[in-house]
């Protein structure tokens, strides 16, 4: 998850880390983006598209988009099924797992928190001479005082 820009979609780290993508040949990015920015969208990991609409959204050719759905799924990255009418009904993957994250489809999958190895109850900052709470988190800072700027009244006569 990304704090640093507006109006985005995310990718699984682990696509990246483990060098899936890499792998990856242009067709099966630009498939697997497009599903990423759809699940994004409305929300859900399962999703019925048809080849015209993602064609329309990132111009593979319908060739392309074949090949891309079956290598797509033998990555473990997404399952699909044909339905009626030129369109498929896709459901995401874990990357680490190779299968459908666990749980209903329009539920975020939020994972745990890792800990912190080697973390010490009690440490200083040198920066600010504050120490932690035996938590490892830092005392609240007290609040900023409002900066109170002169009145405009005030400063034309000088």
């Amino acid at each position: 998850m990304t704090v640093m820009i507006g109006r985005f979609f995310g990718m699984p780290q682990e696509l990246v880390r483990s060098g899936i993508w890499k792998q990856m040949r242009p067709g099966e990015k630009d498939l697997y983006t497009c599903l990423m920015h759809r699940s994004e969208r409305y929300r859900n990991r399962r999703l019925t598209v048809s080849d015209e609409e993602v064609r329309g959204e990132v111009g593979a050719a319908a060739r392309t988009l074949c090949n891309a759905r079956k290598k797509l799924q033998e990555r473990g990255l997404i399952t699909y099924e044909r339905e009626k009418g030129g369109r498929y009904t896709y459901e995401l993957c874990d990357p680490g797992t190779g299968r459908p994250y666990p749980g209903p489809s329009n539920v975020p999958v939020i994972p745990p928190k890792q800990e912190k190895a080697n973390q010490e109850p009690q440490q200083e900052n040198q920066d600010s001479g504050r120490s932690t709470e035996s938590n490892g988190k830092r005392p609240s800072p007290e609040a900023p005082k409002p900066l109170i700027s002169p009145a405009w009244n005030d400063l034309k006569g000088h």
